[in-house]
């Protein structure tokens, strides 16, 4: 599926060709989802593997089958209920849900496999959301720049701690077993907090870089680009994060934080 955000016109989308324009790009989920954002609606489509022959990508020694895949031509679902413009997004085959974030202060729910309204949370104080998370255990925090501050809820709708980011952040990132998150910004450190209960777990001092993006690998690092163009690497040192990366690789077989 494709979830996009728009309002007032619709584009024709080719996964293959990744045609479709680089701001309107939010989030991609594991089972192949994307979620567009631009305005006020929420945008759902479906995307179907091409029937007919294969096409063949030579690399440096064998050729390499490679299957195309389309994304059909009218939405599936168009979700509907902010007043004013989406500002992120987060989908999850797994939850089955759909989770957008607005200027409006408010992250509205809905189901992924039949776009059907769940519930709707606000900001406490009705400041725009910035950037929001949800982790597969049904933990959603969002973060809001006029404030600075994170806030975590249950899928259910209940509010379960709030926290002061002590700082602008640029980026909030879950660990792959989904019992942290890990945030980075303008001071240029990276902040490993609990998805429970917001609590700070390990501070990463950086090389006092603005953190623009970032990324938690499979070998259990993080990866921060700065302003500058530079790349940092860290190893998670932290034995608490060490033992839910096992614990996840016990349970799983693979996929560490």
């Amino acid at each position: 599926m494709v979830v996009c955000a728009s309002k007032g016109y619709s584009r024709r989308l080719h996964l293959r060709r990744r045609c479709c324009d680089r701001r309107l790009v939010d989030e991609v989920s594991a089972g192949g989802n994307f979620a567009l954002s631009y305005d006020t609606t929420v945008m759902v489509w479906e995307v179907v593997r091409a029937r007919g022959h294969e096409k063949r990508v030579r690399n440096a020694q064998t050729e390499v089958p490679r299957r195309d895949h389309v994304i059909a031509q009218t939405p599936f679902h168009i979700l509907c209920g902010h007043d004013d413009i989406i500002t992120c997004l987060f989908v999850s085959v797994e939850l089955d849900i759909v989770i957008s974030g607005s200027k409006d202060g408010t992250c509205i729910f809905h189901t992924l496999r039949e776009g059907r309204y769940v519930r709707s949370l606000r900001h406490p104080s009705g400041h725009p959301l910035s950037k929001l998370v949800a982790s597969r255990h049904g933990h959603i925090v969002f973060y809001a720049e006029d404030d600075l501050s994170l806030h975590l809820y249950s899928i259910n709708g209940k509010h379960l701690a709030s926290s002061e980011s002590n700082g602008r952040l640029n980026c909030i990132e879950l660990s792959r077993c989904g019992d942290f998150l890990v945030c980075a910004g303008d001071q240029g450190q990276i902040v490993v907090r609990s998805m429970h209960n917001l609590d700070v777990v390990k501070r990463y001092v950086g090389a006092g870089k603005m953190i623009t993006s970032l990324a938690v690998t499979p070998e259990q690092c993080f990866l921060a680009g700065t302003k500058d163009g530079h790349i940092l690497v860290y190893s998670i040192e932290n034995p608490q994060l060490r033992r839910a990366g096992a614990a996840r690789n016990k349970t799983r077989g693979s996929g560490p934080l």
